[in-house]
């Protein structure tokens, strides 16, 4: 019994790990033209996680106009039994100065759940406070949110008043009822 736990663990952490299409930190490895094509795809990305909130929440452009500035992120879940892992990259755009940042985000949790599911994950900041506090230079950022969905909208709730965040499931299916933290960090590769 005591050696089960330890042997669950160590599954989950390969199975998140074999998700993973290139570790976390390669900049060093990458030639510019790879970094390049990197940057593209999430760019690509975005657009498309926009493209389908926009189609099935039309309201929500002129509120990602109106913030001060998105993010939005690709992201992998995986939950196993009692352990959640969740992790892909991302773009946050700052709408006043017309820049971008790329990110990484990462989510460890517990709690029973099943499935394996593929999401966008696009969050509105309607501060510029709460904006820059989610990306910390070369720090972690983040926020804290229940991952539940509210009506249609797929919409959901925000410890901080001034973030709103949305998530599309993409494919795949989780159920789950589990608790745990995200982080989201500049990426120092692409940026």
């Amino acid at each position: 019994m005591k050696l089960r736990i330890p042997l669950i663990i160590a599954a989950f952490a390969g199975i998140l790990g074999a998700c993973q299409d290139t570790p976390m930190s390669q900049g060093e490895n990458m030639t510019q033209k790879q970094i390049i094509e990197k940057r593209e795809k999430i760019l690509n990305m975005a657009n498309k996680a926009l493209t389908r909130l926009y189609a099935q929440n039309p309201g929500v452009r002129k509120e990602i106009e109106q913030a001060a500035g998105y993010g939005v992120f690709d992201i992998t879940t995986i939950n196993a039994v009692l352990l959640v892992g969740a992790k892909g990259p991302g773009v946050i755009f700052d709408n006043k100065t017309k820049t971008h940042t790329f990110m990484t985000s990462m989510r460890v949790g517990t709690g029973p759940g099943l499935g394996y599911q593929e999401l966008y994950q696009i969050f509105v900041f309607k501060s510029k406070e709460a904006l820059d506090q989610f990306k910390v230079s070369d720090k972690v950022g983040g926020d804290l949110m229940a991952s539940t969905t509210v009506g249609t909208k797929a919409e959901q709730i925000s410890a901080n008043p001034y973030i709103t965040v949305y998530q599309l499931s993409e494919k795949g299916y989780a159920l789950q009822a589990n608790y745990g933290g995200a982080v989201y960090m500049v990426d120092p590769d692409l940026n």
